[in-house]
């Protein structure tokens, strides 16, 4: 064993296929015998709750999330090793740092790397938690500076009437329209009062609610990872879409409680590059087919299958706010992220 890993993410389900198209399909009985026993192929972050159900005893259940747990790992080292062996597996430290090219030179490699893995400084970003902190984000502001100016008597008057008339909404479930105004009103002013004696800085509840749009229309359910290999050219990053699935402990919080949300170790990823723009773009833009001809040349359903088209490039420009690579950033579809610690 080269290396001692902690699994944050790991895909088992594309692992598992990725090893069979290597080794033909040979998987080890124990994998097996956990699928069977323990319902790994519908969840792989492993809720001991949903396996109460399926496996008698609490010692059983803590040996077959363990068993899982080492099946990860040697699986995952499997298809490393078999990946290296290959020679499809790139590993992008060790390639730049040989030091027998440029930066510039080394880019102009990248494309032709399929797999590949990369340790740097990381950070995860969700949007989910990124929507309910900016929901809540006010609310928590009143909290803490209100609870800091309980003897301010203009403060204090502003959160007794406040108090009065939310106990009157919860005692008329029928309560009009002009008492909703009035507590609205009331609690513009308190915001006011409390950005004037304190550090309280308050969003507008209108630009929330268009920014929780716009994510929801553009990144829903988004989990991404971001990673920087190289700590000069920090330009040069590795963008990954997340499924909450596929973390090992469950859920992100768990990955928050632990590593942070920007950790301040370095991780890991292995996976296949899914996108690498170039300097110069060398794609072939499908619209193109219509440069040549003015629309009194198509015919009708062909007017309108080029507007319809030219809605779609629109919206892929929206889309290049949100973690779609720009040059020299590539995408990777991850197989596994994780501490390493290097054995001697």
């Amino acid at each position: 064993m080269d290396s001692i890993k902690d699994l944050i993410y790991f895909d088992y389900d594309k692992a598992k296929s990725l090893n069979s198209q290597l080794a033909g399909g040979i998987i080890s009985e124990l994998t097996r015998a956990i699928e069977n026993e323990g319902g790994m192929s519908s969840e792989l972050g492993f809720d001991i709750k949903v396996l109460k159900s399926k496996v008698a005893g609490a010692n059983k259940e803590r040996t077959i999330r363990t068993e899982t747990i080492e099946i990860y790992h040697e699986l995952l080292n499997q298809v490393e090793h078999t990946l290296f062996g290959k020679k499809i597996l790139t590993d992008l430290n060790a390639s730049f740092e040989k030091g027998d090219r440029s930066f510039n030179e080394f880019l102009e490699e990248v494309p032709s790397y399929t797999y590949v893995k990369a340790t740097g400084w990381s950070t995860f970003e969700d949007f989910e938690r990124f929507k309910r902190i900016m929901n809540n984000f006010n609310d928590i502001q009143r909290l803490i500076f209100a609870s800091g100016l309980e003897t301010n008597p203009e403060v204090k008057q502003i959160k007794d009437q406040i108090n009065e008339i939310k106990k009157g909404l919860k005692a008329n479930s029928h309560a009009n329209h002009k008492e909703l105004l009035k507590l609205k009103a009331i609690e513009k002013n308190f915001d006011k009062a409390l950005e004037q004696e304190s550090n309280a800085s308050f969003l507008d509840e209108t630009f929330i609610e268009r920014v929780e749009i716009f994510l929801n229309t553009f990144s829903p359910n988004r989990l991404n990872f971001r990673l920087a290999p190289f700590d000069v050219f920090n330009d040069f990053q590795i963008l990954a879409s997340l499924k909450s699935e596929h973390l090992v402990n469950g859920n992100f919080e768990n990955v928050i409680y632990t590593y942070g949300s920007r950790p301040n170790i370095k991780l890991s990823i292995l996976g296949i590059i899914t996108s690498c723009p170039q300097k110069d773009d060398v794609r072939v833009d499908l619209n193109d087919e219509y440069l040549g001809y003015s629309d009194d040349e198509l015919k009708e359903e062909a007017r309108f299958e080029k507007a319809f088209r030219h809605v779609f490039s629109t919206f892929e420009n929206f889309e290049k706010f949100f973690f779609v690579p720009s040059y020299p950033k590539i995408a990777v579809s991850p197989l596994a992220i994780y501490r390493e610690i290097q054995v001697p």
